[in-house]
């Protein structure tokens, strides 16, 4: 994967459908709740910031270089 590309913005798209994969898939993984959420639970609001603010970061870090 190296050699496919030293383009940012492919760099930053691949990465980006890369999160929202993963993201989708602990939206689906997640199990539906019983009575009340499990202490444990991810909160999907949550992981979606953090997701959003780490892309940001990385646009941030590619348009330096």
């Amino acid at each position: 994967m190296v050699d496919e590309t030293d383009d940012p913005e492919i760099a930053t798209a691949r990465l980006e459908a890369a999160l929202e994969r993963i993201a989708a898939r602990k939206i689906v993984a997640a199990p539906a709740p019983i009575a009340a959420p499990l202490p444990d639970a991810p909160d999907t609001a949550a992981l979606a910031a953090q997701l959003d603010g780490l892309i940001d970061r990385l646009r941030g870090a590619l348009a330096t270089k």
